[in-house]
């Protein structure tokens, strides 16, 4: 399982918010079987995004979406 740093997800979620909106360069994010232990994913839009496998304890997912 690969450790997400939050800087990783910070990138990867910019590319995420593009690909919801159609917009070029935007990428789906695929974390899925990822280590988000922890991280603060608060107020994240993750509509559509892979986290299969993903292991979210302890991820602050307030006003998450």
């Amino acid at each position: 399982m690969k450790q997400i740093t939050q800087s990783e997800f910070d990138a990867a979620h910019e590319l995420h918010k593009k690909w919801l909106k159609s917009a070029e360069g935007g990428v789906r994010m695929d974390f899925s079987s990822a280590n988000l232990r922890g991280a603060n994913l608060r107020g994240a839009d993750l509509s559509g995004a892979d986290l299969s496998g993903a292991d979210l304890s302890g991820a602050d997912l307030r006003s998450a979406d």
